[in-house]
């Protein structure tokens, strides 16, 4: 005798299920206020450029973007990321949020290595002499080591 058992690998539920959860999710980079201000301004201040003026004259920081320009340069290459992940996605390999995880740290590699790599415009010669290094963006590295990111509901 022969028995016949069905079974339902109906798995559209899961499928919409993960999908709504990674269309409520977002990814935010950078350094964050919150986590240590004194670097947050730092960030501000070479991403945008700042003219300090003073009695007896003015410094000018030139902009030296590490954020916008790493958004830029890989924004094409993290959709494409993600492009590649939506299948473990929808096989219930990987949740929406270990997704953005993944997202989020390769974000912030990026932008560290943007740290370490920029190097226009150049410090000042005066610059160069105090701090004894010619990398813009690096002096102790606390900038670069503060750069992280956060999954977030959108």
């Amino acid at each position: 005798m022969c028995s016949v058992r069905i079974t339902s690998n109906n798995r559209i539920p899961q499928i919409t299920q993960s999908l709504q959860e990674l269309g409520g999710l977002g990814v935010e980079v950078g350094i964050f206020g919150s986590d240590d201000s004194f670097y947050a301004m730092i960030a501000g201040v070479h991403e945008f450029g700042i003219t300090i003026r003073k009695e007896t004259g003015s410094i000018v920081i030139p902009e030296r973007s590490f954020l916008r320009s790493t958004f830029d340069e890989n924004n094409n290459k993290w959709v494409n990321f993600m492009k590649k992940q939506i299948p473990k996605l929808l096989e219930g390999q990987i949740s929406a949020h270990a997704l953005c995880e993944l997202l989020g740290t390769r974000m912030v590699a990026d932008i560290q290595k943007k740290i370490t790599t920029l190097n226009t415009p150049p410090n000042a010669a005066s610059t160069i002499s105090a701090k004894g290094s010619s990398n813009p963006l690096i002096d102790t590295g606390g900038l670069r080591m503060r750069v992280t990111y956060r999954v977030v509901s959108i």
